[in-house]
């Protein structure tokens, strides 16, 4: 199993298998040859469904089924490591407005509502505009 250690000394939990397998495929997916390679079997099944026909609807639901699974796996291989990523951002800012002036009310905002993120923007640039109109 993968394991980084902390700075503090303490060794970070490993990650569970499924976790680092699905960002090794994003990882993959985000190459640009594996682009390449999709478009290329893109502009096949396109060739494919031209020289078959549209009448023959096994091969255009075989293709299609291809397609629509090849996505699925994309999207939710995109999504994991997008949402770990981003709450891995949100643990690192946490700990800067922790150990800084900031205010620390906004640690763990990010779980707050829209409206009471909207408020808190309205707070910020009512601070930010009050500070440029002291300068």
């Amino acid at each position: 199993m993968e394991r980084r250690d902390d700075p503090t000394g303490e060794a970070a939990r490993p990650r569970p298998w499924a976790s680092r397998l699905i960002d090794r495929i994003s990882e993959l997916l985000g190459r640009e040859l594996t682009f390449a390679a999709i478009v290329v079997c893109d502009i096949g099944a396109i060739i494919a469904v031209l020289v078959v026909g549209v009448g023959d609807t096994a091969v255009v639901s075989a293709i299609s089924m291809f397609v629509s699974l090849a996505t699925l796996v994309m999207v939710c291989a995109v999504q994991h490591t997008s949402s770990r990523e981003s709450k891995a951002l949100n643990l690192k800012l946490d700990e800067i407005i922790r150990v800084s002036a900031a205010r620390n009310e906004l640690i763990g905002a990010e779980d707050e509502s829209h409206s009471h993120l909207e408020t808190h923007a309205v707070e910020l640039r009512e601070r930010h505009r009050q500070a440029d109109a002291a300068e």
